[in-house]
């Protein structure tokens, strides 16, 4: 049997599915925001309205974070925006709710949309890494400052820096922060600035809206920032705003004296850890001074420095005595060796052919004086010499006699 009504959640079923069948993602809405709220949750709750009608919004804690990477942030009451999102209905209670995944203030959508693409682009070229980030000088001796002239941003930063560190020279390079004639003359303060040693730059303004801020989006100063010879601070804003040049910096704070205290020590604070430090070096050193003085104690206590003349006697004594002993082994030593001298010459002289001479034999050899040892080597008429002990006889052999047995 055929039922001729729907039940409330067939009917919020069929007005859920025929709504965003309606309305696909994105929806796009034009209209001033007001009851702006941001909640412990971290979700941001509006009313986006106009002359005659108005719906719920809401912004989810995850989305705001990627809100403010993209440069967006949450709307401010009576402003007008264009909110991208997905149209919701809520069955249980019987509303439709718009989630917004994107925010533009209305009137310069297509500059934003421009300055999201150049982001993009120099995201891409490396300009806003981690790894390029210049880490910021402990002790700076030079620190420039780029601010409006006689602006509150600008008294607040030299006034903190003179506070904190005024062992530092600051050099103010005053400039447009606003207009069309503020890029342009920004570029010139940051070309005299890279003419100073400086070890530090802080360029920066206080807070203002998306188009008081719109010349720290300039292509051509991110760029030159980018190369700047020394570390960076951008102090643009406050901390919902973000620029390129935050982007570029390599520190970023969102106050005036967040910038001086990023670019310069407490001296209140290094004068304390010098003293720490003092007083940790004069421990040290008394600690030090009572090792050496025990240690000297010591060494007064040890004998040689109790009675070094005994000692010395003493040394002197033993000394005398190795001198004896030792004079006595090498003339033993002498001795030996002279005994083994006269047994080796006794031997060779014994060994010597000439030896015979002094006890009464000759020798004979031939006319070249080669000894004839065998009669078979002598011949009649041939020439002999004979040495004697006294002499050389020389002689003609008339003959030879064998000696038998």
């Amino acid at each position: 049997m055929s039922r001729s009504f729907l039940s409330v959640t067939e009917l919020s079923s069929r007005v859920k599915e025929g709504l965003e069948t309606l309305f696909p993602y994105p929806v796009v809405v034009k209209g001033e925001a007001s009851n702006v709220k941001v909640y412990s949750s971290g979700h941001c709750y509006f009313t986006l309205k106009d002359e005659k009608s108005m719906i719920s919004c809401v912004i989810w804690a995850s989305q705001i974070e990627k809100l403010s990477f993209m440069g967006q942030k949450i709307p401010k009451e009576g402003e007008e925006i264009l909110a991208t999102g997905r149209l919701a209905y809520f069955g249980g209670r019987g509303s439709v709710q718009l989630t917004v995944l994107a925010i533009k203030p209305f009137g310069i959508g297509d500059a934003l949309q421009a300055l999201e693409e150049l982001k993009k682009k120099l995201s891409a070229e490396g300009l806003f890494d981690d790894s390029k980030k210049r880490a910021l000088p402990e002790f700076p001796e030079a620190i420039g400052v780029i601010a409006g002239e006689n602006s509150a941003g600008l008294k607040d930063i030299l006034h903190n820096l003179e506070l904190r560190w005024p062992l530092a020279k600051v050099f103010v390079f005053p400039s447009l922060v606003q207009g069309k004639e503020a890029p342009k003359d920004l570029l010139r303060a940051l070309s005299l600035a890279a003419t100073k040693a400086l070890d530090v730059l802080i360029i920066g303004r206080g807070g203002g809206s998306s188009e008081d801020l719109w010349a720290f989006n300039d292509e051509t100063l991110v760029r030159s920032l980018a190369k700047f010879p020394c570390p960076v601070i951008s102090a643009v804003g406050h901390e919902v705003d973000t620029t390129l040049v935050d982007y570029v910096a390599d520190k970023r704070v969102s106050t005036p004296t967040g910038a001086a205290v990023a670019a310069a020590p407490d001296s209140q604070e290094v004068l304390q850890t010098l003293d720490h430090m003092g007083e940790r070096i004069k421990k040290a050193l008394k600690s030090r001074l009572l090792v050496v003085k025990q240690a000297v104690e010591l060494l007064k206590a040890k004998p040689i420095f109790q009675s070094p003349k005994n000692i010395l006697e003493q040394r002197a004594a033993k000394l005398e005595t190795m001198k004896v002993s030792i004079t006595g082994i090498c003339l033993r030593k002498i001795e030996e060796t002279k005994g083994s001298v006269s047994f080796l010459k006794a031997k060779i002289s014994s060994l010597n052919p000439y030896s015979v001479l002094d006890r009464g034999f000759t020798i004979t050899t031939d006319k070249n004086g080669i000894p004839i040892t065998d009669l078979e080597n002598v011949e009649k008429g041939m020439i002999i010499r004979t040495k004697l002990k006294s002499g050389i006889i020389i002689s003609e052999t008339k003959g030879k006699e064998t000696i038998n047995g």
